[in-house]
């Protein structure tokens, strides 16, 4: 063997080396980043005119579904390899729906609901699209029959496509609807937390509220405090906000900052609450800055947490990329960051 053989040979396996090793700390950097899903063949073959669309699903019978979806996100891949590789989900969205996908960075160009040209990207924002996978349910108008905004479970995603479907949003609400749905068992009574008010009588002018939907026999609310709640990683991020508690279907009155007295019921009829549990967080001046409203594990939620604390809303109002700036910043600091959390309890959906 020349010398020039062997030292090619040797440059080849340093280099082979290298890549391996660049590869294994990729996998160790992106192993909570999945992409590891591809967009289902029979979805509609777009050319992105979403008015075309629209009235083509409408001549078919069929309403208009339009996905928001992004890459490294495990929220999509469970929608995607979960809930839509289950028979009667895809059997109704094949016989109810034509959906059409995009991507909340995308560049694509893109016709909006009313004809206008826009990019993937664009359209994203202008309807304030903050989680993925974002499912848009249009009517024959053009007007968003139902909204979710992030990852359902395959029972609840099944009702949701039930209650468009069946044209129930001409008459009722979702919630409404959900109330009635077979739910999968859960605990009778609300979990407590040592943060969690009932009321406002504590309450302090200035602090930041977090407002916590939910209801018993809520298998996601018991979800919600077994995976982030009863976190201690999480409490750090409670602890400037005034957390209250509150039961969607209750008739109490609650007394609120403002001065006015609402049943907690109406309460959530006002803040048109559709999902349990729902997180709705507020500054100090009591607005509304964000919600979760879907299926979301400790790393999201303490962000959201931060999001508002820290007012950066106030001059990033994408909060998907404040969540990547939080995540690149602790991979940074050498912490590891992982999406759906540590606990093997808790890190599937």
């Amino acid at each position: 063997m020349t010398g020039s053989v062997a030292m090619r040979q040797c440059h080849s396996l340093l280099f082979g080396l290298m890549l391996s090793s660049f590869a294994i700390a990729a996998d160790n950097d992106t192993a909570n980043r999945s992409e590891s899903f591809v967009i289902p063949d029979w979805f509609k073959a777009s050319f992105l005119d979403l008015s075309e669309d629209n009235l083509e699903a409408q001549d078919a019978g069929k309403h208009l579904m339009v996905l928001f979806t992004q890459d490294f996100c495990p929220y999509c891949e469970a929608l995607i390899n979960k809930n839509l590789t289950q028979q009667s989900i895809r059997d109704s969205l094949k016989t109810n729906f034509d959906i059409v996908q995009l991507n909340m960075w995308g560049d694509r160009e893109v016709f909006d609901i009313h004809g206008n040209p826009t990019t993937e990207k664009q359209i994203a924002a202008d309807l304030d699209v903050q989680f993925t996978p974002t499912l848009i349910f249009f009517d024959r108008d053009g007007e968003p029959a139902l909204r979710t905004n992030g990852y359902l479970s395959s029972s609840d995603m099944q009702a949701s496509l039930d209650f468009v479907a069946s044209q129930a949003y001409r008459t009722t609400s979702i919630i409404n609807f959900l109330k009635d749905q077979p739910r999968i068992s859960a605990r009778q009574q609300f979990n407590q937390q040592p943060f969690l008010h009932q009321s406002f009588d504590h309450y302090q002018a200035g602090q930041p509220i977090a407002l916590i939907f939910e209801q018993t026999d809520c298998h996601d609310c018991d979800r919600l405090h077994e995976c982030v709640l009863s976190k201690h990683s999480f409490t750090q991020h409670a602890d400037s906000f005034y957390t209250v508690q509150l039961d969607l279907w209750s008739q109490r009155p609650i007394d609120l900052p403002d001065g006015r007295s609402l049943s907690i019921n109406a309460l959530a009829q006002e803040l048109n609450v559709t999902y349990t549990p729902t997180i709705i967080l507020m500054d100090s001046r009591q607005t509304e800055v964000i919600r979760a409203e879907a299926q979301l594990r400790s790393f999201h939620v303490e962000s959201l947490f931060d999001y508002v604390s820290s007012t950066t809303y106030l001059k990033e109002p994408q909060f998907q990329r404040f969540i990547d700036a939080r995540a690149d910043k602790h991979r940074a600091e050498g912490r590891h960051v992982s999406i759906l959390g540590d606990d093997p309890n808790c890190n599937s959906l």
